[in-house]
């Protein structure tokens, strides 16, 4: 017999994201270390951790910031412990630790404050690379850089190139951890609108890599990020993030091992260039993608503008607005249809007796029953307070009155159960048929005067209109 666990309760669970967390900060921390490292080993081409970091303080707040020193201090006691000095180096490990945790509870209180919504559009990404970046990296790198100086781990002369290095490292992981964040909040995230979206691009990227670093044409791994802005359109931002991640982890690496364009006399001038083209292109790529972001949100606000001007919210049909430019267009189609007029009996007297509420009940089941009714092709709409309009296209003659018919009693034997009141309801219908050569508006008319005439003889009834 199968048992539910019960739900963990919500601190634990937090914890459990935290913890999980701060694995991936750890597990960044290491590839980095492993892949990307300079001397002393601690000191990386990317450093991935300081995005994880300021994700964690977005999602948790200030109770990650245990997390984040731990983590930290973690990852840099390795390269930092120096032999026959083990306080010292406990000393200066645990200070990069604690400016390694106070970079992003900076750029967290920056952020809320002067970009609380997050990123959305091209402008709103340069206040994240200041906010996020620029200030809090820079003062980081600064105070990181002299830690180093003081506890003898590097040369005074060296501190302005480290300190570039650190700067570019955090901010290049920053962007490229915080676009992966923002793209998996996208709520269509994952997926795939078609297949070949995916594997073209991925062959393009896999095969500009290959040859750029196979063959003499390095100048092939310049085309990666345009190829990278072409997918921005094709794919969710969630999966453009990870190909825009992966491949320029690809360009740091293969660099990282004298691989590439940006190969120079001295590795200075080699990484310098290679974290520029990097951090413009992430920039570029994470740019285009909010962009496009922004595009479709402006299309489908429009297009809801437009849906919203044309249907009436109360029975979900077409209004009078969206409902004539329709008729018109089957004018010009050249089709055979034939256009009815409902109207609900004595209606009036509904909302006098019954309140308002229960006449909406009664417009609702009645544009219920007509969309159940109608084919796919026909055209419904409710045009007035209590008035309806079918278009009934490519229709038989003879097959018109049943359909109608089924309506009209449909509701009629119906009852109506609505604020612990019952209440029976009837419409009366009137329609004229395209065979008569006049045009939709004309119909339209000549339905009212047939529709007029079922009131006129007792309701509840359908008339077809005869000149």
């Amino acid at each position: 017999m199968n048992k539910r666990f019960p739900p963990l309760p919500p601190v634990w669970r937090k914890q459990l994201t935290l913890g999980l967390a701060s694995l991936c900060y750890l597990l960044t921390g290491w590839v980095g270390q492993t892949l990307f490292s300079l001397h002393p080993a601690n000191i990386t081409l990317i450093w991935l951790p300081s995005g994880i970091a300021l994700i964690m303080l977005l999602n948790w707040g200030m109770t990650s910031l245990l997390w984040i020193w731990l983590g930290s201090f973690l990852l840099n006691v390795g390269g930092m412990t120096v032999e026959g000095a083990l306080p010292s180096s406990l000393g200066h490990t645990a200070i990069a630790a604690l400016i390694d945790t106070l970079a992003p509870a900076l750029a967290l209180y920056l952020l809320r404050r002067f970009l609380p919504l997050g990123t959305h559009n091209a402008n709103d990404l340069i206040k994240l690379v200041l906010l996020a970046g620029v200030v809090p990296i820079s003062i980081s790198s600064l105070l990181l850089t002299w830690n180093l100086v003081l506890g003898h781990y590097i040369a005074g002369s060296t501190w302005v190139a480290m300190a570039k290095m650190f700067f570019l490292a955090d901010i290049l992981g920053i962007i490229l951890v915080y676009q992966i964040h923002t793209g998996w909040q996208d709520p269509h995230a994952l997926r795939i609108v078609r297949l070949r979206h995916l594997v073209l691009p991925l062959a393009g990227l896999s095969l500009f890599g290959i040859l750029g670093l196979g063959t003499q044409s390095s100048w092939l791994i310049y085309l990666m990020p345009p190829l990278l802005i072409i997918l921005a359109f094709e794919v969710s931002r969630f999966y453009l993030s990870i190909f825009s991640g992966l491949t320029m982890l690809f360009i740091i690496l293969a660099t990282a091992h004298g691989l590439g364009p940006f190969i120079h006399l001295t590795p200075e001038e080699t990484n310098t260039e290679m974290m520029a083209f990097v951090f413009s292109s992430t920039l570029t790529i994470f740019g285009v993608s909010l962009q496009r972001a922004q595009l479709h949100r402006t299309e489908q606000d429009k297009q809801t503008a437009e849906k919203q001007a044309s249907y009436d919210p109360l029975s979900g049909l077409l209004n009078r607005r969206g409902f004539m430019p329709t008729l018109a267009r089957l004018d010009n189609q050249g089709r055979r249809y034939c256009v009815a007029m409902l109207d609900i009996d004595n209606f009036k007297s509904i909302n006098d007796n019954h309140g308002h509420r229960v006449g909406d009940r009664v417009i609702q089941i009645l544009a219920q029953i007509i969309h159940n009714r109608c084919r796919s092709q026909d055209i419904t709409a409710r045009i007035g307070g209590e008035e309806f309009a079918l278009v009934l296209v490519d229709i038989a003659p003879d097959e018109v009155e049943p359909l109608l018919e089924a309506i009209r009693s449909t509701l009629a034997n119906m009852s109506i159960v609505a604020e612990q009141q019952t209440l029976y309801c009837t419409i009366s219908i009137g329609w004229a048929d395209s065979a008569s050569g006049h045009d939709g508006e004309t119909l339209l008319h000549h339905a009212d005067l047939a529709l007029y005439q079922a009131k006129s003889a007792g309701k509840n009834r359908i008339v077809a209109f005869s000149d």
